[in-house]
């Protein structure tokens, strides 16, 4: 028991002085005598005070002194002291963004992430609640997610917070915290209990937040703050000695506060299928200041399929930003057969889209050897007939895919004048943005149909079929059944787009990669127009260790074909292959991704300067948890005081009216 108001003890002088009264009250002798009036009352006042008398037992003296006794104790503000147990609805917010996978401690295989930590308090803070207390769990993201909701059951809420991983993307903290506090709004004693490492990359947003309920923190992971060294940037560019060569550029960032030597490794992958063909192409050590960044650049790296740069430091907190993927500037050099008598527009368009053209007229003889080897699809540009008449073209022809376009004239019986300029077309990535609106086309081209049984029309002008497409035996194959010198095709803007996704279709889908994104993030996508099923394979993972992590990758992994062309990248950073299927389970195209981790959430890493939230109403240590233990609750003992006095008071009356006065 605790009193508020000590100095209120001063009025237990009264206890004396009651006291003191009833010493120095007069008393009288009881005396038989025979006559009152033989006494003179002058002299018997005199004689029968007896001050200082022995103090003897009365009972109103003693309810007299017990209520003065229990006045004073009133005065001083009695409490007692019990635990604490509050019954408000409480909202765990649990930080998982990037710096939350951060290793705390000594840096060790078996350290423990923040995240471990953050998590491992939880539950101790749990254990600490009543069963009867209504608990939400909500874990940060791109967008916040309720894990629980108003639940009860310890068991089952724990084994949310043991699933919670770590979210590599750009996270919103402050929507996390506002749905928090939402949360309880119905509730005057409900409170928040953040789980952070106090790193918001967003905070100056979140401290502008009107909560209305009580937050409290438990900070975690603060031991690592100078142990994090980072790949912050990895780009490649062309050798500007056009020698099919690339340059690499790379930005080491060292967060810690002393100086850090790094190995830097640079690896070249001309297979996506196996990672342990990958080939060093070179290495470097790079020495970093503390706090500060070092670029390096890569010179001659060997012409790729893809790149892979990886630091190495031994003491390092976050090895997720160690590994970085990147594609070359260009697609690999791709080389066509141009069998033609002069086509300016179309070479000029081929060689924009990265097309390598060996042009040859059509009355050279047929190539043979190594020069058929190395190409990768033929381009017959007028001639059809003929030359697939010829038993030598024909096995040439019949050996690549092919690119048909005819020449007709007016001499062919077969060629038809569109009666009108209406452009029909299917979905297909030839016809990805191609309108040709306003495109004057003079003649086409009316195959017969037992020449295309291989494709069907993807683009029709004036009702006449102007753009075949398909494949023959595996091989893709296009026919454009018009002469693009007959046309004013080549002087619209259409024309080079139209060249370049001609080339990708005869290269068999699109080469050019998906490029490099955030872990997360929403992107857009043009799939293949057969795709019924598209799928995201994992190559390389620069994190994603544990179960829950690749359980989650696993569900994530197939994509959504009704989002209108927007999709969600891979959650874990690493290397991806896009894969779509058709409806017979058909690979129609593979493309690569580079996944990253948002380096802007690792921005001083377990830093303590700058702490968000400074209107939280408390910080707690994460050792225990919040230790509801120790946490005690008032109890005003002065109602108590005040009952007990009324029953004094009655028994004091009850004195007076027995005529008890001692």
């Amino acid at each position: 028991m605790q009193f508020l108001s000590v100095a209120s003890a001063w009025f237990a002088f009264a206890l004396p002085a009651i006291a003191a009264m009833y010493i120095l009250k007069r008393t009288y002798k009881n005396q038989h005598i025979a006559s009152h009036l033989l006494w003179r009352r002058v002299l018997q006042e005199q004689k029968a005070n007896r001050p200082w008398q022995k103090l003897r037992s009365r009972w109103l003296l003693i309810l007299q002194l017990l209520v003065a006794l229990i006045l004073v104790f009133a005065l001083m503000e009695p409490i007692v002291l019990r635990q604490a147990a509050p019954s408000g609805h409480a909202v765990l917010l649990i930080d998982r963004s990037a710096s939350m996978s951060a290793k705390t401690g000594d840096i060790n295989l078996s350290a423990k992430t923040s995240l471990e930590s953050a998590i491992e308090a939880a539950e101790i803070w749990l254990d600490k609640q009543s069963i009867a207390r209504l608990i939400t769990i909500v874990a940060t993201g791109a967008q916040p997610e309720v894990l629980t909701n108003r639940q009860r059951n310890k068991e089952q809420m724990k084994r949310q917070l043991q699933a919670i991983t770590p979210f590599y993307g750009k996270t919103d903290h402050t929507a996390a915290l506002s749905l928090a506090d939402s949360l309880l709004q119905e509730d005057s004693h409900g409170e928040v209990v953040i789980f952070t490492d106090g790193q918001w990359s967003d905070a100056a947003e979140a401290n502008k937040l009107n909560l209305h309920a009580k937050v409290e923190r438990v900070i975690v992971g603060q031991a690592s703050s100078d142990s994090n060294v980072s790949l912050l940037y990895f780009g490649i560019k062309a050798d500007s000695n056009d020698s099919g060569k690339s340059v690499g550029m790379i930005t080491i960032q060292n967060d810690s506060k002393r100086e850090q030597t790094v190995k830097l490794d640079v690896f070249a992958a001309n297979d996506e299928s196996d990672v342990k063909k990958q080939i060093l192409a070179a290495n470097r050590t790079v020495i970093v200041p503390a706090g500060d960044w070092e670029s390096v650049e890569i010179v001659d790296l060997p012409p790729a399929l893809y790149y892979k740069a990886r630091i190495e430091q031994r003491m390092d907190a976050v090895v997720i930003d160690n590994t970085a993927f990147q594609f070359p500037t260009i697609p690999s050099a791709r080389q066509a057969l141009l069998i033609s008598e002069g086509n300016l527009f179309l070479e000029k368009a081929l060689q924009l889209a990265g097309v390598q053209t060996v042009k040859i007229s059509p009355d050279s003889v047929v190539p043979t050897g190594e020069q058929v080897d190395k190409l990768d699809w033929i381009i017959l540009d007028g001639m059809n007939e003929r030359l697939l008449a010829d038993s030598e073209w024909s096995m040439l022809l019949k050996s690549k895919p092919l690119w048909m376009i005819d020449h007709p004239d007016q001499s062919d019986e077969k060629a038809s004048i569109p009666s009108n300029t209406r452009v029909e077309k299917k979905e297909h990535p030839l016809t990805t943005y191609i309108t040709f609106a306003d495109t004057h086309i003079g003649r086409l081209e009316k195959p017969d149909a037992s020449e295309l049984l291989w494709g069907e029309p993807v683009l029709s002008y004036g009702g006449i079929p102007a753009i075949y497409a398909g494949k023959e035996n595996g091989k893709a194959k296009l026919r454009f059944t018009f002469n693009f010198q007959d046309t004013d095709l080549p002087l619209r803007p259409e024309f080079p787009i139209l060249i370049l996704q001609a080339a990708q279709w005869m290269s068999g889908g699109s080469h050019l990669e998906l490029g490099s994104v955030i872990a997360d993030q929403l992107m857009e996508i043009s799939l293949h127009t057969n795709t019924v099923k598209a799928a995201w394979e994992a190559v390389e993972l620069t994190g994603g260790d544990s179960q829950a992590e690749r359980a989650l990758l696993r569900q994530s992994a197939e994509l959504d074909l009704d989002s209108a062309g927007l999709y969600i990248a891979p959650s874990i950073p690493g290397l991806y292959r896009l894969v779509e299927s058709d409806k017979d389970q058909t690979a129609v195209s593979s493309r690569l991704l580079a996944v990253t981790v948002d380096h802007e959430e690792l921005q001083n890493n377990g830093a303590v300067e700058g702490v968000f939230l400074p209107n939280a109403t408390s910080e707690l240590a994460p050792a225990t948890g919040i230790d509801r233990s120790t946490e005690e609750q008032q109890i005003s003992l002065q109602l108590y005081v005040a009952i007990l006095l009324l029953f004094i008071m009655a028994a004091e009356w009850e004195v007076y009216r027995r005529g008890l006065s001692g």
